[in-house]
């Protein structure tokens, strides 16, 4: 009886331990700022210089990144989200030379989190970094 006892609960522990993950800190809480900075010695990755290299009008009423964004770039009710359509297009268009694919692994969760409750995922925010 002894041996079933310590075997149901040697069981019980390896189930335990085998859900139970450690939770990792989030390496990109704040989305889009935390891989679009300026690093020494390396390009400028920071939105407004890549933006301003396609001419795009300088953001000086931007507070949040990417949430300021769709006061310009809102979609319309009803309509499937562009401004979130253009973003993927632009991280995921040929992979082999892009930055997000090659550099950061691609990954959803730099960009996103997912609501628990919901199973939603949300676009993560930070506050601009120019």
């Amino acid at each position: 009886m002894k041996d079933r006892v310590r075997v149901f609960s040697l069981a019980v522990i390896t189930a335990l331990l085998a859900t139970t993950a450690p939770v990792q800190a989030d390496e990109y809480p704040q989305g889009c700022v935390d891989c679009h900075k300026q690093e020494p010695g390396k390009t400028n990755l920071t939105l407004n210089a890549l933006l301003a290299q396609i001419g795009h009008p300088k953001l000086p009423k931007v507070k949040k990144v990417p949430t300021s964004c769709g006061g310009c770039h809102a979609s319309d009710e009803g309509e499937e989200n562009q401004f979130a359509h253009m973003i993927h297009q632009i991280h995921f268009d040929v992979p082999k030379a892009n930055l997000f694919t090659t550099r950061f692994g691609g990954d959803c969760l730099h960009c996103h989190a997912m609501d628990a409750d919901s199973g939603e995922a949300l676009v993560k925010s930070g506050p601009r970094n120019w």
